[in-house]
C-alpha cells in the first residue's frame, strides 16, 4: 500500500512540480515585464534628462555663439568704420594737397606769365625807347634841316620876288576908286589867328575855304605887311572866282 500510495502520489507531485514551475515561469515572465518596464522607465528618464541637458547645452552654446556673432559683428563693423574714416581723412588729406598743388601750379603759371608779360612789355618799351632815340634828330641832322631850311625860305622869297617883277602894273583905269574901296590902312589886328606865323603855302590853303569880306580882308593886310607875290595872287584869284 505504501508502495502504491508512492507510485500514485509521484504524478501528483510531478504536477505540483510542474504547476510550480509554471507559477515560477509565470513570476519570472512578471518580473522580466516589470524589469523591462522599469528599465524602459530608466532608459526614459535617461534620454529626457540627456534631451534636455543636451537643450539647455544647445540653448547655452546657442546664446554664446550668438553673443560671440554680436560681438564679432560689432567688432567687424568697428574694424569697417575705422578703415572708412581712415579712407576719408586720408582721401581728404590727398584732395587737399591735390587743391594745394594745383594751387601751387596755378601761382607758378601766373607768376611766370607775370613775368613773361613783364619781361615783354620792357623790351617793348626799350624797342619804343630805341626807334624814338632813334628818330630824334641829331646836332648835324638839325644844322643839315636848318640850312636847308633856310635856302628854301631863300628860294621862296626869291621865286616871289621875280613873281612880283614879272607880274603887269595895273593901268589906271583899272585902279578901283576912294569910293569903290576905302584905303587901306596898316592895322594891327590879323585878319586870321597868327596869321603872321603862316607861311604862304598855308595862306594859300586857307584863302580857298574863306568867303569874298575875309579874302579882302587877307589881301590888304597882305599887302600892307609881307606882300607876297603867291598870297596876292590867290587871294585875287579867289576875289574873282566868288
Amino acid at each position: 500500500m505504501t508502495a502504491a500510495k508512492g507510485w500514485l502520489s509521484l504524478p501528483l507531485i510531478t504536477r505540483c512540480v510542474i504547476n510550480i514551475r509554471k507559477v515560477q515561469g509565470i513570476m519570472s515572465y512578471s518580473d522580466q515585464i516589470t524589469q523591462s518596464r522599469t528599465r524602459l522607465q530608466n532608459q526614459s528618464v535617461l534620454l529626457i534628462q540627456q534631451t534636455r541637458d543636451a537643450s539647455v547645452a544647445f540653448a547655452q552654446e546657442t546664446a554664446e555663439a550668438s553673443v560671440a556673432f554680436a560681438d564679432r559683428l560689432t567688432e567687424a563693423g568697428t574694424d569697417l568704420f575705422s578703415t572708412v574714416s581712415e579712407s576719408a581723412v586720408a582721401f581728404g588729406k590727398a584732395c587737399r594737397a591735390e587743391a594745394l598743388d594745383w594751387s601751387d601750379l596755378s601761382i607758378k603759371t601766373r607768376d611766370a606769365y607775370l613775368e613773361a608779360l613783364t619781361a615783354r612789355m620792357a623790351n617793348l618799351e626799350k624797342r619804343a625807347q630805341d626807334a624814338q632815340r632813334a628818330l630824334e634828330p641829331t646836332a648835324l641832322e638839325t644844322k643839315v634841316l636848318k640850312v636847308t631850311h633856310d635856302a628854301l625860305d631863300g628860294a621862296q622869297k626869291r621865286v616871289e620876288a621875280r613873281l612880283d617883277q614879272a607880274e603887269p602894273k595895273p593901268s589906271a583905269a583899272a585902279k578901283p576908286s576912294a569910293k569903290a574901296r576905302p584905303a587901306t590902312k596898316k592895322s594891327g589886328r590879323a585878319p586870321i589867328r597868327n596869321y603872321d606865323q603862316l607861311t604862304a603855302k598855308d595862306v594859300v590853303g586857307r584863302i580857298q575855304r574863306l568867303s569874298g569880306p575875309q579874302t579882302h580882308a587877307i589881301l590888304d593886310y597882305e599887302k600892307s605887311r609881307k606882300n607876297r607875290a603867291t598870297v596876292i595872287r590867290a587871294a585875287k584869284q579867289r576875289l574873282a572866282a566868288s
